[in-house]
């Protein structure tokens, strides 16, 4: 298990940085230009409006299945085709709440809106399956799947966007319509692959079963309430709460890119660390073991991250975007702070979840919603697209707090104060490395970025954050 996972997390890493980045900056970057910032900006609060009924679209369903399928394997063939009539009907029942309540709120494209919606409901309808696939052991396949829907947004998005004549008439429509046909097609390639490994067995939908499911997957729908709302309520307090034609909201998914950027990395070390910890889940010493990797690569990888954006942030805002001012740095910085401390609370929140105390959770991300609320309240009117990032560090590290307790109460799995002076001590030499570096290097940024991140890999090893003998493993069976 120990070399499995560590193997996956390697080839999830690499293919992702890869992938992923290319959409987000190469793609998207792109399109904010086209468009324009305003228009991007409108883009950034219809979507995060959409995520807020999320709930509705996947009830807990997801969370519930990635742990239920490790445990129950031979059940899945009985279950799925069940499972995707109740996804078909919350879908709608989703697409219909989201655009009726869009509408008194004050949201006037509902052709927007709609294709929103189906776009929500198909990338969730992916992450579904391939939940399945990574829980019935597929790990690699899971892998490659989890970049196959940006890839084929390179791939669409990206022709319209730089090669085609269409870039100089580009419309945010476009960037819906393009996701919505990745999604689909995304979708047909994950089914195909289950159609052809799953022993199918016919099993007829009732309504008994609709409420035995929803019974089973209850728990986890306050989480997925909770953590949307506090994640994506920024965006729309910025865009209602201004009256500014969605300039601050801009600003804010202009900087957010790159956090979601990064968040994608955190998502792939949960992904594939709930499937592991929910089949061991009787065994703590797996467990342990599993946490302690999963926390020193998202430790060494989110430092990574978030140096390089707070010392040349600047540099890549420039690059990417025809216009900016320092209010842009800013909200970046904040941000990616921010996502440091949600990858740490993946790995914690993912152990809460797979060892079934979500109740626990529930409670933690309600107090981290409210706080969430009250402080957007005070802080966007003052401070907008800047306050809005403080509102979102500081809830993200209250979270993350509370996670890291809840493990170590219920779980009774902490971190030795010896693993947490190595993590502290590689963060404070990294730090004053990039420092040292970005003022004494007379060479082209990225030089010296490169440079810095090879050095802080160095010491990485040095400090056995990554432990060359676990890399030597790959080379060996596992005993």
């Amino acid at each position: 298990m120990k070399r499995e996972f560590t193997i996956n997390i390697i080839l999830l890493v690499i293919i992702n940085l890869l992938i992923k980045p290319a959409y987000i900056f190469g793609v998207d970057a792109r399109i904010q230009n086209l468009v324009g910032i305003e228009s991007y900006g409108m883009y950034f609060d219809y979507f995060n409006f959409v995520f807020l009924f999320q709930f509705l679209n996947d009830p807990g369903l997801q969370n519930w299945n990635a742990q239920h399928v490790p445990k129950n394997r031979e059940q899945v063939g009985t279950n799925l085709r069940n499972l995707l009539s109740i996804k078909l009907i919350f879908g709608l029942l989703f697409t219909s709440i989201t655009l009726i309540s869009s509408f008194f709120v004050g949201y006037d494209n509902q052709m927007m809106m709609l294709f929103l919606c189906l776009n929500m409901i198909l990338s969730t309808l992916f992450i579904f399956l391939r939940g399945t696939i990574a829980g019935l052991g597929h790990y690699r396949v899971d892998s490659f799947l989890s970049v196959l829907d940006k890839a084929l947004m390179i791939v669409i998005l990206g022709y319209l966007a730089w090669i085609s004549s269409y870039q100089t008439r580009f419309e945010i429509s476009a960037l819906i319509y393009g996701q919505g046909l990745a999604y689909l097609i995304a979708c047909i390639v994950a089914g195909v692959f289950l159609y052809k490994n799953v022993k199918w067995k016919s099993n007829a939908f009732t309504f008994k079963y609709l409420l035995d499911v929803l019974k089973w997957s209850a728990p986890y729908i306050l989480i997925l309430i909770f953590m949307t709302s506090y994640n994506r309520l920024d965006g729309v307090m910025l865009g209602r709460m201004i009256d500014d034609n969605s300039y601050q909201a801009g600003v804010y998914a202009t900087a957010y890119r790159f956090y979601d950027a990064a968040n994608m990395i955190g998502y792939l070390f949960a992904a594939l660390l709930l499937p592991m910890f929910a089949a061991n889940m009787n065994d703590h010493k797996t467990l342990h073991t599993l946490k302690e990797i999963g926390l020193r690569f998202v430790v060494l990888s989110a430092a990574m991250i978030v140096l390089s954006i707070v010392f040349y942030g600047e540099n890549m805002l420039a690059i990417l975007f025809d216009e900016f001012t320092p209010e842009f740095v800013v909200v970046l910085r904040l941000l990616i702070l921010s996502y440091f401390m949600v990858a740490v609370a993946y790995i914690y929140g993912t152990m809460l979840v797979a060892c079934g105390k979500v109740r626990y959770l529930n409670y933690l991300f309600g107090i981290g919603l409210l706080l969430n609320i009250l402080l957007n309240l005070f802080l966007i009117p003052n401070y907008m697209a800047v306050g809005a990032a403080v509102a979102t560090l500081i809830t993200q590290t209250v979270v993350l707090a509370g996670q890291i307790f809840l493990v170590k109460k219920e779980i009774k799995i902490g971190t030795s104060i010896n693993e947490i002076l190595k993590i502290f001590a590689f963060g404070a030499i990294s730090t004053v490395l990039f420092y040292v570096l970005n003022i004494s290097l007379a060479l082209h940024w990225t030089v010296v970025l490169s440079i810095s991140i090879l050095i802080c890999l160095l010491l990485s090893f040095i400090l056995k954050i990554v432990d060359k003998q676990e890399i030597f493993q790959l080379l060996r069976r596992e005993k």
